[in-house]
């Protein structure tokens, strides 16, 4: 019996040890990986010049890419860490144009061609999960037009949009290499005004863009 009780404890110390360091994990290092998600977007247009005349673009759709950056785990278990991303989109929306006196003309469109971010990330290391908050700079290629559908280009624009994100998010260490993410991020890519080109002169045009998303990543930490 006394023979058995011991290896029953030294069983049980060898289980907790394992499971004791399984719960050790360090976030410190660098990390590359895919990710993929759908964005739903805000986007106003409004000629200023006539401010009744406005599109609702609000472009919605997936998007996929890359994602990298490094992470440092302080002594605390607070993680500080830097992390950027490119991603490429089918982020589109169409709508009517409304123009003075309440006339809609169906044929607006947009479409988000692209979208880059680089972002500060604050965490706290729980073993293998470590959720977190982020935020920073936020750059988006925007494609927007109203063109006729007899072929009477309005206008049609390109513009750079830069602006900022904040989110929210949580990774799992799946492996000690392999690190699995999912994230919640609101990002606001600001505004541009221009010229506009119209009927009778050069009108001045204001357009806004920004999304709420939601996205899963895999990445290889090295």
């Amino acid at each position: 019996m006394r023979q058995l009780l011991i290896a029953a404890s030294a069983l049980a110390l060898g289980a907790g040890t394992a499971a004791a360091q399984d719960q050790v994990y360090d976030w410190s290092g660098a990390y590359v990986g895919v990710q993929a998600g759908y964005a739903l977007g805000q986007s106003l247009y409004t000629n200023t010049d006539f401010p009744t005349e406005y599109v609702n673009y609000d472009p919605d759709g997936f998007f996929g890419g890359v994602y990298a950056g490094y992470n440092f785990q302080m002594s605390n278990n607070v993680v500080l860490g830097i992390d950027g991303d490119l991603n490429f989109t089918g982020i589109k929306g169409s709508n009517d144009y409304w123009w003075v006196g309440g006339i809609p003309v169906p044929t607006a469109s947009a479409e988000i061609k692209y979208t880059a971010a680089l972002r500060a990330r604050l965490g706290y290391a729980m073993g293998r999960v470590l959720p977190y908050v982020a935020g920073g700079l936020s750059v988006a290629k925007y494609d927007f037009d109203f063109i006729r559908d007899t072929g009477f280009v309005h206008y049609a624009e390109s513009e750079t949009m830069v602006g900022w994100n904040v989110g929210l998010g949580a990774e799992y260490a799946a492996t000690d290499g392999l690190v699995l993410r999912a994230e919640y991020r609101y990002s606001d890519y600001g505004s541009k005004s221009f010229a506009q080109p119209d009927f009778f002169r050069i009108d001045d045009a204001h357009i806004t863009l920004s999304s709420h998303d939601f996205r899963f990543g895999i990445a290889y930490k090295f």
